[in-house]
């Protein structure tokens, strides 16, 4: 059967006429028949292949107007929210004139960490392995009411150092902790709850437990900032969302500060913006470099050095410090301690101790 086929398919392979030379010419376009009422067309433009002005040769690099498409876009996109935190971050980092870097306190960078950033570091750190966070007479009195793990954490022979922790404060009450770290274990079950509810039932909270017991709380207030802005607008890096820092440790009004900063409240003797944002991090960068701009504008000096900052950062249960230092070439960013959580009472105690130093710091030296 397929030997036939085969065949077959010569046989009709030979019988196929040549083509004749009629066809050997190029087939005509077919041409519609002309009508009167049609709109006239011009005429088609006849490029002359020889002629190198009609076709240039493509660019090797972006044009300035790409550039500017380019430029513009990105603008737009980090004034919509679109750029990921990281990419928020090299930005800052990209700037040529006063660039503003994120590094870990153990990198080798260009120069060693200042001195003032040394001591601040030193200080949380202590603070973050629990040395010297609790302040009681008799440890023994106030563990029974305890969790089984924080009763053995609060006998840590180094925890407890009554005539230093003293210097910056009293140690708050294990009852008034336990209230606070209760709230927030049962906000971290189940699906969670909102950035406000953690702010108003559990951070706030414990900002002011601190700020109560602290020594210079006669001198010292906290501000909620949530709804401040960047005024003007231009002192800002890049745009910032409408909420990115939320409170703020600041000198106390009185009526010689009334009368000399009426309108510029409560940025004088701000110490430390307080944020809880997870992706807060360039935010606070962006708003902090920019608060330094506007105090330089007010001093007159700008190119007078600026103490080590402490910027304080929630994450739900957790707290982190980063520390700034800013020179005449740049805004260094330290991160980060992680100073302690509200997961157990001692966790917290850890972070009220800090935040005490933190106050006695805008106290003494801001």
């Amino acid at each position: 059967m397929r030997s036939a086929s085969i065949s077959d398919i010569a046989v009709w392979i030979e019988n196929i006429q040549p083509p004749q030379d009629s066809y050997e010419l190029p087939k005509k376009r077919r041409v519609a028949q002309t009508d009167r009422d049609q709109t006239p067309r011009p005429p088609k433009r006849v490029r002359d292949l020889d002629d190198a002005l009609q076709f240039p040769p493509p660019s090797l690099t972006k044009s300035a107007s790409s550039d500017a498409v380019s430029e513009a876009f990105e603008a737009e996109s980090h004034q919509s929210g679109r750029l990921s935190p990281v990419k928020q971050i090299q930005l800052l980092e990209d700037f040529e004139e006063q660039p503003v870097v994120f590094c870990n306190f153990d990198d080798d960078v260009d120069g060693a960490e200042p001195e003032d950033v040394v001591l601040m570091r030193r200080a949380m750190q202590r603070f973050a392995d629990g040395i010297g966070v609790l302040g009681y007479g008799n440890v023994d009195a106030v563990v029974s009411a305890l969790p089984p793990m924080d009763r053995m954490r609060f006998q840590y022979p180094w925890a407890n150092d009554l005539e230093q922790r003293c210097v910056f404060g009293s140690t708050p009450s294990t009852a008034q902790v336990l209230g606070i770290v209760d709230t927030a274990r049962g906000y971290g079950r189940g699906p969670g709850v909102s950035e406000d509810e953690w702010n108003s039932e559990i951070q706030h909270p414990l900002l002011e437990l601190a700020y109560s017991t602290c020594k210079n709380s006669q001198s010292l207030v906290i501000f909620n900032v949530k709804t401040a802005r960047i005024e003007p607008a231009s002192l800002a890096r890049s745009a910032l969302p409408g909420r990115a820092v939320d409170y703020v440790v600041a000198l106390k009004p009185d009526s010689a500060i009334d009368q000399a900063w009426h309108r510029l409240r409560p940025l004088p003797g701000v110490s430390g913006p307080m944020k809880s944002w997870t992706d807060g991090k360039p935010q606070i960068a962006i708003w902090t470099d920019a608060w330094l701009k506007r105090l330089a504008l007010i001093r007159g000096t700008p190119n007078r050095p600026w103490p080590a900052l402490p910027l304080p950062i929630v994450q739900g249960h957790d707290w982190h410090l980063l520390i700034v230092s800013r020179n005449d070439h740049k805004m260094t960013v330290w991160e980060q301690i992680a100073i302690g959580s509200m997961r157990s009472c001692f966790d917290a105690m850890k972070v009220v101790a800090a935040l005490h130093w933190l106050l006695d710091w805008a106290e003494r030296v801001w």
